[in-house]
């Protein structure tokens, strides 16, 4: 597996912290409505640490693992939390400490070129009846000229990679039939012009030049850019975006 696409640096760590804010009320609710605590847990792609603070919080009880490709986004997650392990590894090779009653990712398949080998090596690391819960974008699309055009490029970044970065629509059709769909449902995400400013600049800033590099824009393109998307991180505006948040909670069988 290559590293992470939007990279593993503070700024890339300062992104995944507004993204959590933002998604933290969906992700809290899709696990609140599990019908069984599980007690051996597993984040995948766990980055900074975020998500798998909030299974420990969920999950008093069980134990929790993190696993990530990035030494220094497990390092940070080291540091941060408390009540769960980290370990480095692959999340495309069998996973370490399997099997779980829980494995959690959420947009991780954004980022992997075969969803479908992925899948099966997650459901493959559940115990029976253990259950699989995955988080992806659906969908983002703007009228807006700034957010528009980032979204190209950050499509054009994940796509360079092998990868979709709407992930959400190819969960259930390479799901290995292994398992049962306990849920499947997309919700819209209500944010403001200046919480995906704050993300989307983030992003342009960290990975900006390779995309110049590789031909998406141009310098005077990228600077203009990510000074106008940094001009907008207080902008309170809604409403400029489609924006879904697809979840699917699958069991295996």
């Amino acid at each position: 597996m290559s590293g992470y696409t939007f990279g593993d640096s503070d700024l890339a760590a300062a992104r995944l912290a507004i993204l959590d804010a933002i998604y933290a009320p969906t992700s809290d609710a899709m696990l609140a409505a599990l019908d069984a605590a599980p007690l051996r847990v597993v984040d995948l792609g766990c980055g900074p640490g975020a998500t798998t603070a909030r299974l420990v919080k969920r999950f008093p009880e069980a134990t929790v693992l993190g696993i990530d490709a990035s030494p220094s986004f497990v390092a940070t997650a080291m540091a941060g939390s408390t009540g769960a392990t980290f370990t480095i590894a692959d999340v495309t090779e069998p996973l370490p400490s399997a099997p779980f009653d829980l494995v959690y990712a959420r947009f991780l398949l954004a980022h992997l070129a075969d969803v479908k080998a992925a899948l099966q090596t997650w459901v493959d690391a559940l115990a029976p009846r253990g259950s699989l819960i995955l988080e992806e974008t659906g969908i983002i699309t703007s009228d807006d000229t700034d957010f528009a055009r980032y979204e190209q490029l950050t499509s054009a970044r994940v796509r360079d990679a092998g990868a979709c970065v709407y992930a959400g629509p190819l969960i259930v059709g390479n799901l290995p039939d292994s398992v049962e769909i306990i849920s499947d449902r997309e919700l819209p995400i209500d944010l403001t012009a200046g919480q995906a400013a704050g993300m989307f600049w983030r992003n342009l800033a960290t990975w900006g030049a390779e995309a110049v590099a590789d031909g998406h824009l141009t310098e005077a393109e990228r600077a203009t850019l990510l000074a106008r998307l940094q001009a907008r991180e207080s902008d309170p505006t809604r409403g400029l975006f489609t924006w879904t948040h697809h979840q699917t909670v699958a069991r295996r069988r």
